[in-house]
């Protein structure tokens, strides 16, 4: 079993990554008339991802230190209400490409492409407060599926190529609150935990929204996210950690 231990330069990792609908409470709830509201919000993660992966059949002379970088993110989500009740579903995919930094001399280069892909599906209802306060309850499931490819170059040793994919499951349960500074402005606290036995992944994120308009609004804010896992042999354990931004559109 060989492990990998992999870091990115928060400099170099604008991404965009894990669930949209951290930003989709930045706008107002619908009116009483209204008994749908949908809300879509594409954003952007400034992160630095701190991830130790293992790749089953790989030899142990691989291991090393790897220089990794964010080379692509992809991410959609949507989510509709009617009245209290609500769906949602987020879809977010990372690439993350890693240069081992001293493969030598037993390999003259090593290479290690990863695929992550989170996504969470949940139920949510909000809470029958009055005022400026706002609480709504999520309960679904996260959803990963890790691929990664390790390559190396022949050296004094032989030069290699191993791959391994891994898709797991978790229960989760979750809040968003927020709060109403006035009419445009909000505060928003959102957090997310899941997993059952070993298999621990949490997030929480804070941030700042503004409403532009009734459809359009923004969103800053500091995203955390962790994920633990191990099964049969693979293992990944993974911080992600960063500030973002996000336009949301309501309907």
């Amino acid at each position: 079993m060989n492990y990998q231990k992999l870091r990115t330069n928060p400099r170099l990792a604008a991404a965009l990554w894990a669930p949209l609908l951290w930003l989709l409470t930045a706008g107002l709830p619908a009116s009483a008339e209204d008994n749908w509201s949908f809300d879509v919000t594409p954003y952007l993660w400034v992160a630095s991802v701190d991830a130790e992966t293992s790749v089953p059949q790989a030899p142990s002379s691989a291991s090393s230190e790897f220089d990794t970088s964010i080379s692509a993110g992809l991410m959609l989500a949507a989510q509709a209400h009617y009245r209290s009740f609500g769906v949602f579903a987020d879809f977010a995919w990372l690439r993350l490409d890693t240069d081992a930094v001293s493969p030598g001399p037993a390999f003259s280069s090593g290479n290690l492409e990863s695929d992550f892909i989170h996504s969470t599906v949940a139920l949510s209802y909000r809470l029958p407060l009055e005022g400026k306060f706002h609480v709504e309850l999520l309960a679904g499931a996260r959803i990963w599926n890790v691929s990664e490819e390790l390559s190396y170059q022949s050296g004094t040793l032989t030069g290699f190529n191993v791959s391994g994919d891994k898709t797991w499951v978790n229960p989760a349960v979750g809040a968003d609150l927020r709060y109403d500074l006035g009419k445009r402005w909000s505060l928003i606290a959102k957090g997310f935990v899941g997993g059952t036995g070993s298999d621990l992944g949490w997030e929480v994120m804070g941030a700042v929204a503004y409403r532009f308009t009734d459809w359009c609004s923004a969103a800053a804010g500091y995203r955390f996210l962790r994920e633990d896992y191990s099964n049969d042999g693979f293992n990944f354990n993974t911080d992600v950690k960063g500030f973002i931004l996000g336009v949301g559109f309501h309907f």
